[in-house]
C-alpha cells in the first residue's frame, strides 16, 4: 500500500488535497445551479410598462443587496402578493431607500 511506504505525512497531504478538490467542486456546482435572473431589456420594459432605467436600477439593487444575505430568488418562485409583503421587510433589513425598494419591486414584477 502506498501510504505505508510514504508515511502519515503523505496521507495528510493527500487527504487535504482531496478535501480541497471536493470543496471546490461543491462550490462550483452550487454556483452553476443558481437560477440566472433576467437582465432588464427593452422588451421587458415594454411588456411591463415600466421604464427601462428603473428596471435596470431595480436589477442592480436586487443583485447587489439581496445577494449579500441570501441567494436571490427567481421572481416566479414567489407570488405577486407575497412579493408585495416580502419586499418592504427585506428593503428595511438591507437599509435601502424607498426609491430603491420601489425599483426592486418593479424589476421583480416585470420578470414575473
Amino acid at each position: 500500500m502506498e501510504i505505508e511506504w510514504i508515511g502519515d505525512f503523505r496521507l495528510q497531504l493527500v487527504m487535504k488535497s482531496r478535501f480541497s478538490a471536493l470543496a471546490f467542486v461543491i462550490a462550483i456546482s452550487a454556483c452553476s445551479s443558481s437560477p440566472q435572473l433576467p437582465v432588464p431589456s427593452a422588451a421587458m420594459a415594454a411588456g411591463s410598462g415600466e421604464d427601462l432605467a428603473v428596471l435596470q436600477k431595480g436589477y442592480g439593487v436586487y443583485m447587489a443587496q439581496c445577494s449579500r444575505c441570501h441567494e436571490p430568488m427567481m421572481p416566479s418562485e414567489i407570488s405577486t402578493e407575497d412579493w408585495h409583503l416580502i419586499t418592504p421587510g427585506m428593503a428595511w433589513n438591507a437599509g435601502i431607500s424607498e426609491a430603491e425598494e420601489a425599483a426592486v419591486l418593479k424589476y421583480i414584477l416585470a420578470v414575473k
